[in-house]
């Protein structure tokens, strides 16, 4: 049987300043965990291989098999004693193309249960992806040259950034001068959500709707969570641009996260993130169980199931 290796960057690594990047672990041990928690209720898994930091804790189980980093250690070290094609699940920032580099090397000796290198290489860049979506006529927010105003609120960000990290909020914009490694966003009042959905083969199915919970501060726009199934109203809206993307992208795999935001009566697509997001962690105590087996099922058979996704309250989850 192949082994099945979870493996998520920032808790992986060999040494780390837990002072100085305390939120950004929080956050990561925070997904792992859950993936761990609900993975070893499946039957089938026997023994699920996590690769952690040697100083970080652990959840003990019978089902898992850890192997520790350590600053003698890295996990390439120890990846380079598995079989070839094991199976890996990855779980990486977009940042300075991090997770691209990881899956670029990891799939030539493992089989990575994610989206195919075509769509890794457009949705970690935040500009590719909104010019790939707008070339294929998907509804997407205004960005750099798109713009057709420079008045209003704008966001700047990196390309390839992680999370809300290093965004600003503006009023003052000069297109010209927005650096190539940026990207600029028209900033709209309109109600901001997200929705995480299971993708093979260009089919899909929308597990979860949720509203984000945004925070400003001055210059600075963060998302600090989400209201769990905050837009189950909107779900048959949802399905439709969930049908739209991924008849359009046939490569993307596995459970992936979309950000949305409201305007004009109409959802319009932020960001496409091809990976485990942090609200995967808010379904345990907003959905129903059988709603997450539907991740952990697929992620064992490759196959996405016939259950009715269902929310059972609307649950404020902070990151």
């Amino acid at each position: 049987m192949k082994n099945l290796i979870l493996i998520e960057y920032f808790t992986s690594q060999s040494t780390f300043d837990l002072n100085k990047d305390k939120e950004i672990f929080r956050e990561a041990l925070n997904m792992t965990n859950s993936i761990i928690k609900n993975f070893i209720q499946i039957d089938q898994i026997k023994n699920l291989i996590v690769i952690r930091n040697e100083n970080l804790k652990i959840i003990k189980s019978k089902k898992i098999q850890y192997f520790f980093t350590n600053k003698n250690l890295s996990y390439i070290d120890i990846l380079d004693d598995f079989k070839i094609n094991d199976e890996v699940i990855l779980i990486a920032p977009e940042i300075q193309k991090i997770s691209l580099k990881i899956y670029s090397n990891l799939r030539k000796k493992f089989v990575v249960l994610g989206s195919d290198l075509k769509c890794m290489q457009t949705f970690s860049s935040k500009i590719k992806t909104l010019q790939t979506l707008k070339e294929l006529k998907l509804p997407v927010v205004e960005f750099n040259q798109t713009l057709s105003s420079s008045e209003g609120l704008f966001i700047i960000k990196p390309d390839y950034g992680a999370g809300s990290n290093d965004i600003i909020l503006t009023n003052k914009v000069n297109v010209s001068k927005i650096k190539r490694s940026s990207i600029l966003q028209k900033f709209y009042k309109g109600k901001k959500g997200s929705f995480l959905m299971l993708c093979k083969n260009g089919t899909s199915k929308v597990i979860s709707c949720n509203e984000q919970i945004i925070k400003i501060n001055k210059k600075k726009i963060k998302q600090i969570g989400c209201i769990m199934g905050g837009l189950e109203d909107h779900r048959k809206e949802i399905e439709i641009l969930a049908r739209e993307i991924t008849n359009k992208f046939k490569g993307l795999f596995g459970l992936i996260g979309v950000d949305i935001v409201r305007e004009k009566k109409k959802w319009l697509i932020l960001e496409i993130n091809s990976r485990f997001t942090s609200s995967y962690c808010g379904l345990e105590h907003s959905y129903s169980s059988k709603t997450i087996k539907e991740i952990t099922n697929f992620y064992i058979k490759k196959k996405i199931g016939n259950a009715t996704p269902k929310n059972l309250n609307r649950l404020e989850y902070i990151f």
